[in-house]
This record gives structure tokens, C-alpha cells and sequence, in this order.
């Protein structure tokens, strides 16, 4: 397949915010109940809900993000970069839960006012990428 600038556009775009994702949950891996790590990856605070509860969700999606979700798109940037259709196919299915986990987090942000900060990041740059990388992907794998 032909890549283009859009092709790199995307795909080092991908790259970057997989890196800054993935650094951030395998520090929560790494140290899941560390004073940095709940200020700084999770966000509010295990007080304001069940700890139980707050410290299972955002472990969760840690352990997914960083053993299954960043390596489906690092390997779909990489094979877009070098114009292989499983590139484009592996960073469609990538694509998927930066938009998809927007909703669960949402509700969870909404109704315990965690991640204020975070805003702009988690429910503008994560879900609007996802969406243009699916559209992307699956436009050009049926070109």
C-alpha cells in the first residue's frame, strides 16, 4: 500500500500518544498504589469511592492498555509506515479503544469528578484520534 503523509501523520500520532499512554500504565503496573501514580495516572483519589473498587478499575485497564492495547498500535503504526495492509488493519483495531473506553470512563469521571485536569486530554485528543484513525484505516483497507 501507498503511504502517504497522511499515512505518517496518523501513524507517528499514534506512536505518540501510545507512548505517553503506555509509559504512564506501566508505571501503574509497575507501582499500582503509589502516591504518584494515583495523583498522576489514575486521578481523584481511592477516599472518595470504594478503594477496593477505584484501585481494580484503574488496574484493569492499566494492565490492558499496556499488554494489549499498546502493542496493537505500535505495531499497526509501524506496519502503516512501511505500507503493509495488516498495518492498516492492526491500527484499526487499535483504534478501537481510544474511543471505545471514552465511555465507561466518562460515566466514571462524571459521576466521581475524578480526572478534572485531565479533560481536554482524555475526552478530546483520545477519542477524536480514535476516530479519525478508524475512519482512516478503514477507508484506505477497502481503496
Amino acid at each position: 500500500m501507498e503511504v502517504t503523509s497522511l499515512t505518517w501523520l496518523v501513524a507517528v500520532a499514534g506512536l505518540a500518544l501510545m507512548g505517553i499512554l503506555s509509559g504512564l500504565q506501566w508505571v501503574a503496573v509497575v507501582r499500582p498504589r503509589s502516591k504518584w501514580t494515583i495523583e498522576n495516572v489514575y486521578g481523584g483519589s481511592p477516599d472518595r469511592t470504594d478503594p477496593t473498587a477505584y484501585f481494580a478499575f484503574n488496574q484493569g485497564y492499566a494492565w490492558a492498555d499496556a499488554v494489549l492495547w499498546a502493542p496493537l498500535q505500535i505495531a499497526g503504526s509501524v506496519g502503516m509506515m512501511l505500507g503493509h495492509r495488516w498495518g492498516f488493519l492492526l491500527a484499526l483495531v487499535a483504534s478501537v479503544p481510544f474511543w471505545y473506553t471514552a465511555i465507561p470512563l466518562f460515566i466514571w469521571d462524571r459521576d466521581l469528578e475524578f480526572r478534572k485536569k485531565y479533560w481536554v486530554f482524555t475526552w478530546a485528543i483520545f477519542p477524536v484520534f480514535g476516530v479519525l484513525e478508524s475512519v482512516y484505516c478503514l477507508l484506505r483497507l477497502v481503496e
